[in-house]
């Protein structure tokens, strides 16, 4: 079959519960709902039993556990037979560590000699002498001399390799070459290595094993003098998961200790990662690529353009019908004003820039002020601030050690200036990572954007005010070193490229992993890609973000719900409802809280919640509620582990590395008391009052992305109401036989409206549009953006936009402010004001969502909206 445009992805998220052959029975359903391309989560071999698959563990295989390479052959065979294709989610930015990892493993065993000591980003020569030319494993659940005088540490034979390695739970750590031969010297073994495991079942290989575990006897001194001697003599060092912050000489995926970052600048690195992936793109068993965590990459202008040549390059080769370019798509969070840089060969971003954008749109200004004053009453109004405190708090633990190197190899690069001390060189580097306004910068990469020097300057200025003045001077010299780059030594490429991949994961921990817990004005407006400061933004915002897009990247992805969002998609429009006058929430949740402390008085002899985390509870119940009663029997599971989450990941009151179950319990059983308890009713009551306006929010939000510039994304089982928590809740199992039935049955938008919590109405609506879109791609790609103001009474409600081009041309018509318009049980709404709201645009439009003829008029009237649900997409005939 001829391959289909790429028109809509379909993101799936493939594990041992959920293979290629659970995929395939759905193809001809995904194909009927619209979807060109499905976007496949990690395939490649990642950590047995990962439901994920970010934690690769080898690159040279598809994951087993997913069903292996021949599953993928099966999938796609029945891919194309509907025209569809495969896009495909990479991490070129790190591995899972482990005995799974071969590279992983032997770096351990052989240090530096290993052919993949370059593999990883270790630093074979940090400042602590005790470990060079060593890794530091901080894997152990206490310090090492308690671990050894508890005997945890157990030498054994691996039975596929027959060396010798030390066993701690179900962790591997392989002995050096020469520190085995030695032991097993010790122990009068003097055959040949590897071990056979024939060997080892043998009377004499028994004897081997229990001389071994009597010369490492830890209840003996000798004994601990042995094992401290033969620890020493491996090229790691075992300590406990403590010091990881301060110590660590290896590059993490942020402060995940279970992931090495790889040093991907380097060309022998990129080929062996990728030569599985280039053979797949090749033989045509995928299409294009998603890059996860581009950011993490030392140099990803680099790294975007040899992906790109390559993947060019491979064109020919692949089979005749697919050898248009590849879609090449990136993860990356822009942060405000950043726009990605137009040098780089992509196809665009993954879309949490247009998450933002219409999350924006939907949010009512008139709410910032009430909502800021309540808020005010918990913790600061300034969210800068609380990520500030947060950045702090993440320099001092998580990220001290790559802080500290950072200023030892910038005080080296001052050698001249006397009263330049390390510790005002920090003072000066703290202020400005603190304040930094992006992800990173890209000076490593030979980048001298304009962007570049602007975010800089900025975090100076703003880095300016944190510091006394007598270290205003040290700022600008330390801004001037990382900016110019006229200074082109291996010192100064070395503390860019630490410069940059600090301010990354500084920016996410302290931001989306610990600000957005503790920030909690309006909870819709936390969640990836968002800045919470911003409260909502005007129609024209939205327009012009769409037009800027269109002219620089017109088939990036757009997406409103991710693997990684916080909370699901339609759980936020219900909380964009609260941003509206009509919706009460101030006076609702005050009095919601004066009555919870009252019960918690009554109720509680420990802790209690405090009045703002009681009110993050409130707003995750209105976001998550289920629709469904079947659905209440497994929330309050489901609502504690999200809890759970919450509260440590805030760190204030409760964290991960100490937690205070007791604060933890309390806040748990406020949570049950509002599901089961006094307070249920209450909240059910007042989800009833918001979930047609939110309904409403939701379906634009559907039809603003389908529809807008770009390519749209959809996530597994979100053309169903889709009111998650963040992972691992947003990965649940998708209940797709009832989808599948509700597709087949055809029942229309508009019928499907009478009884919208069925989910058919957005599905309904996603099947309408993405159809058309195949049908015209050129239209949805290229057709010229025209943004249209409406006028009369309710042109606030409205946002609206054409897309003509030589095929044809559609007008959409979206909702917001929905409250206002008062929808009823269908969604309907009995204002007469849309006769009198027209919008300037001329021709004979056909409606795709509703039955009402269309006549060619100077003016287009929005009368036909009288008594339905006032959102259209209709088609110029």
């Amino acid at each position: 079959m001829t391959p289909l445009p790429f028109a809509a992805t379909l993101r799936l998220q493939f594990h041992r519960e959920f293979t290629f052959d659970h995929a395939i029975p759905l193809v001809p359903y995904f194909r009927k709902l619209g979807i060109s391309h499905l976007y496949a989560s990690p395939l490649l071999a990642s950590t047995p039993g990962s439901m994920h698959g970010y934690d690769t563990v080898d690159c040279h295989l598809i994951d087993p556990d997913r069903g292996g390479i021949d599953g993928l052959r099966r999938l796609v065979s029945r891919l194309r037979q509907e025209g569809m294709g495969l896009i495909l989610d990479i991490v070129p930015n790190h591995m899972g560590v482990g005995p799974d990892n071969g590279w992983w493993m032997d770096v351990l065993r052989l240090g530096q000699r290993s052919a993949y000591a370059q593999h990883f980003d270790i630093t074979w020569q940090p400042a602590d002498p005790d470990l060079h030319h060593k890794v530091l494993l901080p894997f152990l659940g206490s310090p090492l001399g308690d671990i050894i005088e508890a005997g945890e540490l157990v030498l054994a034979f691996n039975e596929e390799t027959g060396h010798a390695e030390i066993h701690y739970g179900d962790q591997r750590f392989p002995l050096s070459p020469e520190s085995e031969k030695a032991l097993l010297g010790e122990a009068k073994y003097h055959g040949s290595l590897p071990v056979t495991p024939a060997f080892l079942t043998t009377e004499t290989g028994k004897n081997l094993t229990k001389k071994l575990h009597s010369l490492l006897d830890p209840h003996t001194k000798s004994g601990r003098a042995r094992i401290e001697a033969l620890l020493d003599a491996q090229h790691y060092r075992l300590a406990w998961w403590r010091v990881a912050g301060d110590l660590i000489n290896w590059r993490r995926f942020f402060d995940v200790t279970s992931l090495i970052a790889l040093r991907m600048d380097r060309r022998e690195v990129f080929d062996d990662a990728h030569r599985l992936v280039f053979e797949l793109y090749r033989e045509g068993l995928i299409d294009g690529l998603r890059v996860d965590h581009v950011d993490g990459l030392a140099r990803p202008a680099e790294y975007c353009s040899r992906l790109r040549g390559r993947l060019d390059a491979l064109r020919r080769e692949r089979p005749v019908p697919l050898q248009s370019q590849a879609p090449f798509l990136i993860e990356k969070i822009l942060q405000r004003n950043e726009i990605l840089p137009l040098e780089w060969p992509v196809t665009g971003t993954t879309g949490y820039d247009f998450l933002e954008q219409v999350d924006l749109l939907l949010h009512h200004p008139g709410g910032e002020a009430p909502i800021t004053e309540l808020w005010s009453e918990f913790g600061p109004v300034d969210f800068e601030e609380v990520e500030h405190v947060a950045r702090h708090e993440k320099l001092d633990t998580s990220f001290y050690g790559e802080f500290e190197t950072l200023v030892a190899l910038l005080a080296k690069e001052f050698p001249t200036e006397r009263d330049l001390t390390p510790h005002a060189l920090g003072s000066a580097l703290r202020a400005l990572l603190t304040v930094f306004p992006v992800y990173r910068s890209y000076f490593a990469d030979g980048g001298d954007s304009g962007a570049d020097f602007r975010a800089i300057d900025k975090a100076r200025l703003e880095a300016q005010h944190m510091l006394p003045v007598y270290q205003h001077e040290i700022l600008d010299q330390l801004c001037q070193y990382l900016a110019d780059a006229r200074i082109d030594t291996a010192e100064r490429q070395d503390i860019l490229e630490r410069f940059e991949h600090l301010t990354a994961p500084l920016t996410a921990k302290a931001g989306e992993d610990t600000a957005f817990y503790r920030y909690a004005r309006l909870l819709s407006r936390n969640d990836v890609g968002c800045s919470p400061d911003r409260f909502s933004a005007p129609a024209s915002y939205f327009h012009r973000m769409n037009k800027e897009r269109l002219s620089s990247h017109p088939q990036a992805l757009l997406t409103t719900a991710t693997h990684d969002h916080k909370r699901g998609e339609d759980g936020r429009t219900r909380l964009m409802v609260l941003s509206e006058p009509e919706s009460e929430w101030s006076h609702t949740v005050r009095k919601w809280l004066r009555n919870s402390q009252s019960f918690l008085e009554k109720t509680s002899h420990g802790p209690s919640p405090v009045p703002a985390d009681a009110y993050f509870i409130f707003q995750t119940l209105i976001s998550s509620w289920p629709h469904e009663k079947s659905e209440m029997q497994a929330y309050p599971e489901r609502l504690e582990a999200y809890l759970t989450k919450a509260l440590r990941e805030s760190g204030e009151r409760t964290n991960w590395s100490h937690p205070d179950e007791a604060y933890e319990e309390a806040c748990l059983a406020f949570a049950r008391t509002c599901i089961t308890g006094e307070f249920h009713i209450e909240i059910a009551t007042y989800v009833n009052r918001i979930e047609n306006a939110a309904a409403l929010n939701s379906l634009s939000q559907t039809l603003l992305r389908m529809t807008s510039p770009g390519v749209p994304d959809l996530y597994q089982g979100r053309e169903g109401w889709d009111f998650s928590l963040v992972d691992p809740d947003n990965r649940r199992p998708v209940d797709y036989e009832r989808r599948e039935r509700m597709l087949a049955e055809g029942q229309s938008f508009e019928e499907s409206c009478h009884e919208w919590k069925t989910g058919r109405a957005k599905q309904a609506l996603i099947e309408t549009v993405l159809n058309l879109r195949l049908k015209q791609p050129d239209l949805f790609e290229k057709g010229h953006y025209k943004s249209l103001e409406a006028t009369g009474p309710l042109a606030t409600h409205i946002v609206a936009f054409e897309r003509e081009s030589s095929s044809g041309a559609y007008l959409v018509i979206a909702p917001r402010l929905t409250m206002a318009l008062s929808p009823n049980n269908d969604l309907s709404t009995l204002h007469g004001d849309w006769a009198s709201t027209t919008l300037p645009t001329q021709g004979r439009w056909r409606s795709l969502l509703h039955q009402a003829p269309l006549s060619d008029n100077p003016v287009f009237s929005l009368s036909y909206l009288n008594g339905t649900i006032p959102i259209d997409i209709l088609v110029r005939e």
